[in-house]
């Protein structure tokens, strides 16, 4: 089964495609208008096209939005919500076979060995997850590259993908 794992945001998201347990592709796209409404039609036009190009996905992985208490402001996570709508009302208008899961950011961290928790910062995760790439994949990426393949990477090597409300 081929899925889309995604670590969407409106600035920078990072995609990648996986067959069964292969990682098939993978890639960034970054949007830098002023303009909230004109960044999110960028990623959703751009995945639509990964989506075009691998015509046989049968899931999404996406990342879920949950604010961080006290580092993220209520406009960032608007927005976050807002791409996540998009791309999810951009999935059913042409893609609706595609099943769309969503997953808490310590969960697929938790299926990469990656440690979360309290008193461990956001920051401090970005280059953990770039190593655990760059260790199992044996490639260099940024890290929205690196958490979507690890989203996706999770995915697939988890039987029971239940949220972990930790």
């Amino acid at each position: 089964m081929k899925i889309l794992a995604l670590d969407a945001s409106t600035k920078s998201t990072g995609w990648a495609v996986f067959e069964d347990t292969k990682l098939l592709d993978y890639g960034c796209i970054t949007a830098t208008s002023a303009d909230l409404i004109k960044r999110i039609h960028k990623m959703t036009d751009e995945l639509n096209k990964v989506l075009l190009k691998y015509t046989d996905i049968k899931k999404i992985v996406l990342e879920e939005v949950r604010p961080e208490q006290d580092l993220q402001n209520i406009k960032t996570h608007k927005a976050l919500m807002y791409l996540q709508a998009a791309i999810a009302i951009m999935v059913h208008d042409n893609f609706s076979k595609i099943e769309i899961d969503y997953v808490y950011p310590n969960s697929w961290r938790k299926a990469c060995g990656i440690k979360t928790g309290s008193g461990v910062r956001r920051e401090s995760l970005k280059p953990k997850d770039i190593a655990f790439v760059k260790a199992t994949y044996g490639i260099d990426v940024n890290d929205d590259i690196a958490d979507a393949i690890a989203i996706g990477h999770a995915q697939i090597n988890t039987f029971d993908n239940e949220i972990n409300w930790e």
